[in-house]
């Protein structure tokens, strides 16, 4: 894997603790992760799995650092097929160095997502997001920026996943704002040593919640080694190369769907004001999301500022980002124009807007 080279000689007094305690651990399917430098046939996968590994982990590409602009690599589709032709489940990761920026994170989902499909990787996939260089300073920002990235990588079908080193989690990213979101999505690096290891020995497995993949080596027959201890990657379909279909005709007259209309009750904290084409829009962090489309901005015009109890204002003029608490409630009917699992897109003036679904009422 395109990562840092950072590891830790474990002791049995720091980290080591009964593995009955970690929900899940019995499952300890082992695999591996891989890059353009590593192999790409059937014989190579086959050979991992004739040791035990039963799943992958490709490398889908990456943006900053090393990787520039935008690198993809080339293998990843011959990678995924092979590794599913040999019956191991197959995920992605792309190296993404953001740091905080919001912006910057939403650009390298878009990314991550048109290297998932170009190298055929099934939809419902996990895509990891590898963040383990050019962290901010700030925990809450980070994180924030890594949240953007896994929500646009959920609302584009596949499923998120996070994956860093121990040490830089520590001092860069608030781990329970992603445990939160995505229960069971963290793959953490944690080696005992750098000389070959074929199996894990479980009694160094991290001391974190919500772990699903460890890798506890660099050196397992010369490639990374991991132990997923939760689930599965749920992949069951091959990899297939993506094009567009033609399409089919039918005599069935298609029924309409009902139109569906979302309402928000809550008094909701405008986290800022920012404008765009020479309009003004409200943020909220938590109930809007981000998307690799769209935005989280919601037009002003829609809201009613009204004081923390939710009692409209007189003054309906905002004060801008000037460090003092406003508030706002959403009182129309907003119609619905797609949802996921978690986030729901509805028309706020005239505007798409992604929102988690859970702050709506949808009917």
């Amino acid at each position: 894997m395109n990562k840092l080279k950072r590891w830790a000689v474990a002791s049995v007094g720091a980290v080591a603790f009964l593995v009955a305690t970690i929900s899940g651990v019995s499952a300890n399917t082992l695999g591996i992760d891989v890059a353009s430098y590593q192999g790409t046939t059937t014989s190579y996968f086959n050979s991992f799995k004739q040791v035990g590994d039963k799943f992958t982990m490709v490398k889908l590409g990456g943006r900053g650092g090393g990787e520039g602009a935008h690198y993809s690599n080339p293998s990843a589709y011959s990678q995924i097929k092979n590794a599913d032709a040999v019956g191991m489940q197959t995920g992605g990761y792309f190296w993404g160095e953001f740091g905080d920026s919001v912006a910057e994170a939403r650009y390298h989902a878009q990314l991550a997502v048109q290297d998932a499909q170009n190298a055929g990787l099934a939809k419902g996939s996990y895509i990891a997001l590898d963040y383990e260089a050019g962290a901010g300073y700030n925990k809450a920002n980070n994180t924030t920026a890594i949240l953007t990235f896994m929500d646009a990588i959920y609302a584009a079908g596949y499923k998120p996943m996070f994956y860093s080193y121990t040490s830089y989690v520590n001092s860069y990213v608030d781990l329970n704002r992603i445990n939160a979101r995505y229960p069971n999505a963290l793959w953490l690096a944690w080696y005992l040593t750098t000389a070959h290891q074929a199996k894990p020995d479980m009694n160094y497995f991290p001391k974190y919640s919500n772990v699903k993949i460890w890798q506890y080596a660099d050196n397992h027959y010369g490639v990374d080694g991991n132990v997923m201890v939760v689930g599965s990657l749920d992949n069951s379909k091959p990899a297939k190369q993506v094009a567009a279909k033609p399409a089919q005709s039918t005599n069935k007259p298609a029924k309409p769907n009902k139109t569906q209309y979302a309402t928000f009750s809550g008094v909701y904290v405008a986290d800022y004001w920012t404008k765009w084409n020479n309009r003004i829009y409200g943020v909220n962090k938590d109930m809007g999301i981000p998307v690799i489309d769209y935005n989280n901005y919601m037009p002003i015009s829609a809201f009613t500022m009204t004081d923390r109890y939710g009692h409209k204002l007189r003054n309906q003029t905002i004060k801008g980002n000037e460090g003092t608490m406003e508030y706002f409630t959403l009182n129309g009917k907003y119609k619905v124009l797609s949802q996921t699992a978690t986030a729901v897109k509805v028309q706020i003036g005239g505007e798409p807007v992604w929102m988690m679904k859970s702050f709506a009422t949808i009917k």
